[in-house]
């Protein structure tokens, strides 16, 4: 057998009969290589790959002006209309186009089927991307009262029978014709975080929607799309077709003019692949830069285990210099040797890897767009394979050049005896105090995140949610005919008592089925206790009105509660100032409201919260101010709001349920919505979800933040321990011999032990002090220049610092007691 297939040969049978070194190499190489892979994937797929659904993506963007509602949200100004206006002042500069996504449900044969539904315009497939299957090609003569199907959606629905074509499908309590079937979508976000293969599509003409009535109202949810084939489209162009659009509409604007203004708008033009990714490219390249340090550490002290490994061979290595070896035969040699290890290092980190992509849509709870779309493929496996042999090449140089060839052959003529036959060399020294800095930078910048990310997680609220279910009803509206929301305006205008009078009648039915559907719920579950107020603190569904004082003529932004008397006490809110809302009020729908302290601050004339009482505002009478509460529009800062017990609501209108049970009971949702689906004929969907549930969702990327760093802080923390091990290894193994002497001349455990650490407690001591003083200086550092870095944290450092001291300390005395508790006359038999 050749020498280089003993080698191999030698390789393979140390991964059983050496498992002290070739199981910290598995166990720490692997883990670190499944991050490093699973984010190399995520890059490949999601920076550099092109999207699968869009056609020649670098001339598509998504063009838009929008304004802040809040400190943490913005939204588009963009309607149809203001599209179709916007295509048709600059046509000449290319192709533009919308759509927008949304979680909704069919029926299909009675069976209800789940899907994203896109309202799109009927050129989206030529401007944007995708593939007809099946049937016609949307144009502006056939979208009328027609659906388009995605092929997910016809496989599980209609099994690909071209029969599908022509056949209804029910959504959300209308009948529409299936004209076509289209390839499934992927390249898209949902407001919702849900996003469905099988989809629906509803097409309109583009241009059509030039002739509507001005709205004065926005949803936010279109999106705005331009494909470049003459000329690019600016944020300046942008701002031309807005200071047009004013001039063009401003009568029919009235005080919307004002307030989009007053909101800080902002004119965008970004290329769609950029919009669709957001922050991810930053977040992925840090994520990217993380996992390179956790692997360099991870090198680092592996490199210790095999130095360590390396100084017991030295016989072996002077035998076969003095046979005529060179260094280089001693290098393949070495890298032949360890090549089994770290391929099976690479088999199980890509294994690792392959896990952890198939959990990033829950580790990120739905916050990484297009993670569908990452798979482990060849770039990922040549990665793989790649690291592992440039590790195992490095490691075998070092391994084999840091002995003195002379040194070598004079310890093979003296049999390696005395006390001082070894010592650490320097390498080993710079080695562990660069894999301490490098542990203690990643723990010192986690530590930091770490506190942030728990500060988030466990805020004052300001209220109680309880236990809590919130069952949001959509109705179908009776009403006929059916009026935009535009034409609602306008009559409000015209006839505002007429109008007040058809609301507040609309609501009283509206009351009348909630009373209904409450019955149907008791009788599932009689134990649940059914709350008058629709609101809910959190504010989830969240409505922005506008308004001005009257004296001041100042303009004021807020948003809405739907509440009753109960809401106060239901939810343990503080009533600052005035009185709470009366049950006769309630009932008899009297037009007083509660607003929060930020709103009376901002109303206030003397800066005082109580003078606001009395005063009035949107046409109701303020009667209490309660204090301020954590609510999903403005996080942890006060959002201007107002409670009251009923609301303009657009003709599509709904109903919410609120209803509580005791702490530590469960609510039967199933059955619950199912009692509401068929309890009145005008229900259309029902979706029912706890406080407690919409706030962990809410809530979700700050937990996968704090998990990550937590896994990441162990993952760091379990690398130093590694390292520590392996220092702590090739330190005592080179005292073997001495501690055999002194051991068989009757020295006890005990004092070996001490003895032992404290010749080793003046690296240690340096290499901690020289780590926490260097990722402190670091941090601070970057933290001047990344205003984003949270800041530093004292206590945060002294406890990861503290775990830190205690894991590598830890780990250096468990090898050192192993080896002094070895048989003192093995190791003088092998000398």
């Amino acid at each position: 057998m050749s020498f280089y297939l003993r080698a191999l040969r030698h390789g393979v049978l140390r991964l059983f009969t050496l498992p002290r070194l070739s199981l910290p190499i598995l166990l720490t190489l692997s883990l670190t290589l499944a991050a490093v892979l699973a984010v190399v994937a995520m890059s490949s797929h999601l920076i550099f790959k092109p999207l699968p659904d869009i056609k020649d993506e670098k001339n598509l963007y998504v063009i838009n002006r929008t304004m802040a509602v809040s400190e943490d949200m913005r939204v588009s100004m963009f309607t149809a209309k203001r599209l179709a206006l916007l295509a048709e002042q600059y046509k000449g500069y290319g192709q533009f186009a919308a759509y927008q996504a949304d979680e909704s449900a069919v029926t299909v044969n009675e069976t209800n089927y789940p899907v994203s539904r896109f309202d799109a315009s009927h050129n989206f497939m030529p401007v944007v991307g995708g593939t007809l299957l099946l049937g016609e090609q949307p144009n502006n003569v056939n979208t009328q009262n027609s659906v388009w199907i995605s092929q997910s959606l016809w496989q599980s629905a209609f099994q690909k029978s071209v029969n599908a074509i022509g056949q209804t499908l029910q959504i959300e309590g209308t009948s529409l014709q299936i004209r076509g079937v289209v390839s499934d979508f992927s390249s898209f976000n949902s407001d919702n975080d849900e996003k469905y293969a099988q989809q629906v599509w509803r097409y309109y003409d583009l241009a059509e929607k030039a002739a509507m009535p001005t709205q004065m109202s926005i949803n936010g949810s279109l999106l705005p799309l331009f494909r470049q084939t003459e000329r690019a489209f600016t944020a300046d162009d942008m701002e031309s077709f807005w200071q047009q659009y004013y001039l063009d509409q401003g009568e029919q604007l009235g005080p919307m003019k004002q307030m989009f203004e007053s909101m800080a708008p902002e004119s965008t033009a970004t290329l769609y692949r950029d919009n669709l990714m957001e922050d991810q490219q930053t977040m992925l390249l840090f994520l990217l830069a993380t996992v390179v340090i956790l692997l360099v550490m991870a090198s680092l002290n592996l490199l210790n285990l095999f130095i360590a490994h390396y100084q017991q061979r030295e016989q072996e290595f002077a035998t076969q210099l003095c046979m005529g070896a060179s260094r280089n035969k001693l290098l393949v040699m070495s890298f032949l040797e360890n090549l089994s290890t770290f391929l099976l290092a690479a088999v199980l980190g890509l294994l690792g890897a392959a896990w952890l992509i198939r959990l990033l849509p829950i580790i990120s709870g739905g916050n990484i767009a297009m993670l569908e779309l990452v798979q482990i493929d060849a770039i990922t496996i040549a990665v793989a394979v790649a690291i592992v042999l440039i590790i195992n090449l490095f490691f075998a140089f070092l391994s084999t050049r840091q002995f003195d060839q002379t040194q070598l052959i004079s310890n093979l003529n003296n049999g390696n005896k005395g006390v001082n036959a070894g010592k650490v060399t320097r390498l080993s020294q710079v080695l562990f105090i660069a894999q301490l800095s490098s542990a203690a930078v990643i723990l010192t910048g986690t530590a930091m995140l770490a506190n942030t990310a728990y500060d988030k997680l466990n805020i004052h609220l300001g209220f109680e949610p309880g236990n809590t279910l919130i069952a949001n009803v959509r109705l179908q509206n009776n009403d006929d005919p059916v009026l935009n929301t535009a034409e609602i305006e306008e009559q409000a205008k015209q006839d505002p008592i007429a109008t007040e009078q058809k609301t507040k009648q609309r609501y009283q039915g509206a009351l009348e089925i909630k009373n209904q559907l409450e019955q149907a719920v008791l009788q599932v579950q009689p134990g649940i206790t059914s709350l008058q107020s629709q609101g809910e603190p959190f504010n989830f569904n969240t409505v922005i009105n506008m308004t001005e004082d009257e004296q001041t003529r100042e303009r004021f932004t807020y948003m809405t509660i739907n509440i009753a008397p109960d809401y106060l006490q239901t939810y343990k809110l503080n009533l600052l100032a005035g009185q709470n809302m009366s049950q006769t009020q309630y009932q008899n729908l009297e037009p007083v409201a509660l607003i929060n302290e930020t709103f009376a601050k901002q109303l206030s004339t003397d800066g005082t919260i109580e003078s606001v009482i009395g005063k009035e505002v949107s046409l109701r009478q303020i009667i209490g101010v309660v204090a301020d509460n954590y609510t999903i529009m403005a996080k942890d800062q006060g959002y201007p709001t107002m409670l009251y017990s009923y609301s303009h609501d657009a003709p599509n209108f709904g109903i919410t349920l609120a209803m509580q049970l005791p702490p530590g009971q469960r609510f039967d949702k199933h059955a619950i919505m199912h009692a509401i689906k068929y309890a009145h004929p005008q229900v259309i969907e029902v979706d029912a979800r706890t406080l407690d549930e919409r706030w962990d969702e809410q809530v979700m990327p700050q937990r996968v933040q704090f998990y990550f760093i937590s896994a990441l802080s162990l993952l760091t923390l379990l690398l130093a321990a590694v390292g520590s091990n392996g220092m702590a290894m090739s330190f005592t193994e080179l005292k073997r011999f001495e501690l055999a002497i002194r051991m068989a001349t009757g020295a006890s455990r005990l004092n070996l032990m001490k003895r032992t650490l404290k010749s080793f407690n003046g690296l240690l001591l340096s290499a901690l002090a020289i780590a926490i003083t260097l990722a402190c200086g670091l941090y601070l550092t970057l933290q001047s220049a990344i205003p984003l870095l949270p800041a530093f944290s004292w206590q945060a450092l002294t406890i990861f610092t503290s775990l830190l001291i205690a894991i590598v300390f830890s780990a250096i005395v468990l090898v050192v007691w192993r080896i002094i508790n070895a048989d003192p006359m093995r190791a003088l038999r092998e000398q």
